[in-house]
């Protein structure tokens, strides 16, 4: 089965199939960037396309570099669970999520710590 499209850069993709969503390289490499509940909404590759992101029922990051597949996940606690439904980068580690109210928030991560 193909999956559906979530977002596509130069030498990435990131689909999903139902509730799983995935990253793709050029060269063929695959990783899981996770299992969500509900088809995942939303992803985004960074303009270096260094790492993706993947939210809907939380947000997973994953590396498209080396190593190629580490994934973290932010946002899915139990109890605590935040649903977003948009995505855009603002900086080589950092971008803003909408929740499902509609406010923006940002989120800086320690990419050599993914």
């Amino acid at each position: 089965m193909t999956g559906k499209e979530l977002a596509r850069s130069a030498h990435h993709v990131v689909t999903h199939d139902y509730e799983h969503a995935r990253a793709t390289a050029a060269d063929g490499r695959q990783a899981s960037v996770g299992e969500f509940y509900g088809d995942p909404a939303v992803a985004l590759i960074d303009a270096q396309e260094k790492w993706c992101a993947v939210a809907g029922e939380g947000l997973v990051l994953c590396r498209l570099e080396q190593p190629f597949g580490q994934c973290t996940a932010y946002f899915r606690e139990p109890g605590a669970t935040v649903w977003i439904t948009d995505l855009r980068q603002t900086g080589p580690f950092a971008l803003q999520w909408q929740g499902e109210d509609g406010a923006w928030s940002t989120l800086d991560f320690d990419f050599d710590t993914m």
